[in-house]
């Protein structure tokens, strides 16, 4: 939590916070969830700072995709463990096979606030 609230104090929360904002749509949750993978550290790092962007004026999609990002793609982990051991063709099998699955997640968070606001999210069915 220390080296998390060290590295908020480095970042610039209010321009990333712009960036993948409540009103930043689908390229803010794409743009999060490749932010994710470049976050470092295990959770006690990063939720904090997903926590402190988020404080800052992120939406809450682009946060879910943020953390899912984070979860897949964590690039610390593929260059540490991943690679070495399982080879590059394989990281990038893996990482292709996985690609849209953070942009998923923060689209079904957008979805599922959208239901909950009582929002209409598409050309009515019914």
């Amino acid at each position: 939590m220390l080296a998390a609230s060290f590295l908020a104090q480095a970042l610039p929360i209010e321009h990333i916070a712009s960036v993948i904002g409540p009103q930043s749509g689908l390229i803010g949750i794409v743009l999060a969830a490749g932010l994710g993978g470049f976050m470092p550290g295990g959770p006690m790092t990063s939720f904090p700072i997903a926590l402190i962007v988020y404080e800052g004026g992120a939406g809450t999609p682009q946060i879910v995709a943020l953390l899912a990002g984070w979860s897949i793609f964590a690039m610390h982990r593929v260059l540490a463990y991943e690679a070495p051991i399982m080879g590059w063709a394989f990281v990038a099998l893996r990482m292709s096979a996985c690609a849209v699955l953070p942009v998923l997640a923060g689209l079904f968070a957008q979805a599922a606030l959208a239901v909950s606001e009582g929002l209409q999210i598409g050309p009515a069915i019914f």
